[in-house]
This record gives C-alpha cells, structure tokens and sequence, in this order.
C-alpha cells in the first residue's frame, strides 16, 4: 500500500527515533533478502553504532513484533515472517517500484515502533502521534468522501507545544512539498487549513474502510 509508506519519515528524520528505525530496516532485510533465518546481534551494525542504548532498541523491536531475541541471536517477529512472504525477487534496484516497496516498508515498521514505544511509556514519539492524531480526525469527521484539509484547530491540537520549525516539517510532508516529490501550493505555512496530498487522504480511505469492515464483523 502505497499509502503507508507516507509514513516513514516520521522516525526517519529525527534522531531520538531513527535508530531504532535504521535497525529494524537493516535486520528486516537480512531477513528478508538476504533470506537469513537468525543474526547475531553483534552483527547488527546499526544497533552497535547508535547512541541510543543498544538494549534499548533491541527491546523496543521486540516488542514491536519486528524481532524475538534468544540470547545473542535475533529472530523474524511476526511482522517481518509476514513481510518475507511478499515477493521481493525479480526488482531491479533503483527502480520506482523497489522505491515503492522500500518506502511501504518503513512505514509498516514506523506504525509497528509508535504502538511498541507507547506500550514502553519512556518515550512518547510525539511527531508520531500527531501525524496519526490528524489523520485520524480527519478519517472520523470526513463525509463519505474524505476532505483534503486538515482545519488549523485540528492541527493546533495534534502539534501541541512543538516548535515551529517542526510545525512546519510536518506540514511540509502533508502536504507534499518535499524530497523533490513536490506539488504547486500556494503557501503551506498559511493558516487557513493544511492541504494534505494525495498519498495521506488514500491512507485516510484505507483505514476508515478497514475500520468499517471491522463493525461489519462484530454484527454478524
């Protein structure tokens, strides 16, 4: 899903969190291109060169799904056996399709490290929650078609005390204007509603349908 993958720069981009994130891509792909059935954790390169606490990140991977541990040696999770059941072989690199795949990866792995670092309360990724507090209002309150902005109310509320330098990343990535991906739009620093580009409205379809087939099970 193509949508998802939006997701990724949340953590990537921020030093408290892209080490957990570099980890969790670097043995996800051992496992799942290089076809390896366990690592050693000596062997993790991103793990053995981050500031952050190497216990730290291995725990917060675990409990994420992404890895199981047994003693100096790491396993597929849950999540990545799923992952490694989709066919990555026959991709050329460099290609816009192992792109896609690639960025549809970080975000799987961005929502599966938020839920681990909520449930460990030490730190709260609170950019991460804020992007998902936003799409979230905007998925609930949207008619049947959903809306493109997200109203300065909503995004005053999700963003709290953040910066205004990080007030304006989040709205830069919304709304599409950066990594070159970029899309004529007049001023996204204006206050009068924040217009999200296409990629964040899909994802905002794909949850409020995967929530409506959730009611549909429950009533039958």
């Amino acid at each position: 899903m193509d949508a998802i993958g939006e997701l990724g720069w949340i953590f990537r981009e921020y030093p408290r969190t892209k080490g957990y994130l570099n980890t969790a891509i670097e043995v996800t792909w051992m496992f799942i291109l290089e076809r390896l059935d366990e690592v050693g954790i000596d062997d993790i390169a991103e793990v053995n060169h981050s500031n952050l606490p190497r216990d730290k990140i291995l725990t917060i991977l675990e409990e994420a799904s992404i890895i199981t541990i047994e003693g100096e040696k790491v396993f597929p999770g849950i999540i990545v056996q799923k992952l490694r059941k989709v066919r990555w072989e026959g991709y050329q690199m460099d290609t816009p399709q192992i792109k896609s795949k690639l960025l549809e990866l970080h975000g799987i792995l961005t929502v599966a490290l938020t839920q681990s670092m909520l449930n460990d309360k030490e730190y709260i990724p609170r950019r991460a929650l804020a992007v998902f507090h936003m799409l979230s209002d905007n998925m609930i309150n949207s008619g049947e078609k959903i809306e493109p902005v997200i109203p300065d109310y909503v995004f005053d509320k999700a963003c709290g005390e953040m910066s205004e330098r990080q007030k304006n990343k989040i709205r830069w990535v919304m709304s599409g204007f950066i990594d070159g991906q970029t899309k004529i739009i007049s001023d996204v620093t204006e206050r009068n509603g924040m217009t999200i580009k296409d990629e964040m409205v899909k994802y905002c379809e794909k949850m409020r349908e995967r929530w409506r087939e959730r009611d549909r099970e429950r009533e039958i």
